[in-house]
């Protein structure tokens, strides 16, 4: 018989046999899978009013171009461009 293929300890194979394979994660509880989904709804919640009070700025901006309303000095509430922009749209 060849000498070859004889392996002296079987449980040694070579260098690759040495490796030891990552440990699985024990799956997450119905909780920690709720308390994910709740985080993720939460950041989606906070991205849909986010985006929804940019696209009414820009709305706003919008018509007050369209309708030449101007920014009035020292009216920090835009309360008489807002008051101005309503006459005009006859609100």
């Amino acid at each position: 018989m060849s000498d070859f293929h004889s392996i002296t300890n079987p449980a040694q194979t070579g260098p690759w046999a040495t490796k030891i394979e990552p440990k699985r994660k024990a799956p997450k509880t119905d909780e920690e899978l709720l308390a994910e989904a709740e985080k993720r709804t939460g950041l989606l919640r906070t991205k849909v009013i986010a985006n929804r009070d940019r696209q009414r700025l820009e709305l706003v901006d919008e018509l007050y171009m369209k309708y030449s309303i101007e920014a009035v000095a020292n009216d920090m509430s835009e309360r008489k461009r807002l008051a101005t922009l309503r006459a005009k749209l006859s609100l």
